[in-house]
């Protein structure tokens, strides 16, 4: 089985390699190189899934025709649908600290509304982001935004429904820095555990 997956990996690698001939040399080795990585560290968290892996990193005329456009080069665009364009990586990151400390900046409900929101929308990024494997977007998120989320919750129900303005002035702060420092360690290793690929930022 093993010997099977790698010739499924030296056949799309090669794929790759012949839609991107008109990359310059230097270029197009880094690309294989990437590719080859994010591959590697992807099986050896899923053994046994290099079908689903290899759907999920793209059609190979796609990734070459991204490389050749990002490099300057013009070219006639595939014939395929284009995928989703996908957001930085820093910017969900960016969207998940903000939150965390988002609820304790005051006493008035709508913070706690426009936290959740931006919660959501960068769980909803990370998910659909292509810059970290499943093991490890749960891996972060659940850090970043669990724990941080359930201090919220508590600091609403038991402190601002109930207006109890002297816990608020006395805790705001202390609480911010802890699901600050939270949802930063969340985040930290979402960032450092970010994919080689990204700086193909347009493949999907």
């Amino acid at each position: 089985m093993k010997t099977d997956d790698d010739t499924l990996v030296r056949e799309y690698l090669a794929t790759v390699e012949r839609e991107s001939t008109a990359l310059p040399p230097a270029a197009r080795q880094e690309l294989l190189a990437d590719l080859s990585e994010h591959i590697e560290v992807a099986r050896a968290e899923r053994p046994g899934d290099v079908r689903a892996i290899l759907h999920e990193v793209g059609d190979p005329r796609t990734i070459a025709h991204t490389a050749l456009h990002e490099l300057g080069h013009t070219t006639t665009p595939p014939t395929r649908t284009p995928k989703r364009r996908r957001s930085p990586a820093w910017l969900p990151l960016l969207l998940l600290l903000i939150s965390g400390v988002l609820p304790y900046a005051g006493d008035h409900v709508l913070l706690s509304w426009i936290s959740v929101a931006m919660k959501i929308t960068a769980v909803v990024m990370v998910c659909r982001s292509r810059h970290w494997t499943a093991a490890r977007k749960w891996a972060g998120l659940t850090l970043a935004t669990l724990l941080p989320a359930t201090m919220n919750v508590i600091w609403y129900l038991a402190f601002v429904a109930p207006r109890n303005y002297a816990v608020i002035d006395t805790w705001r702060w202390p609480g911010a820095v802890v699901g600050f420092l939270l949802t930063l360690a969340g985040v930290g290793w979402l960032w450092r555990t970010r994919s080689s690929l990204e700086r193909l930022a347009r493949l999907a």
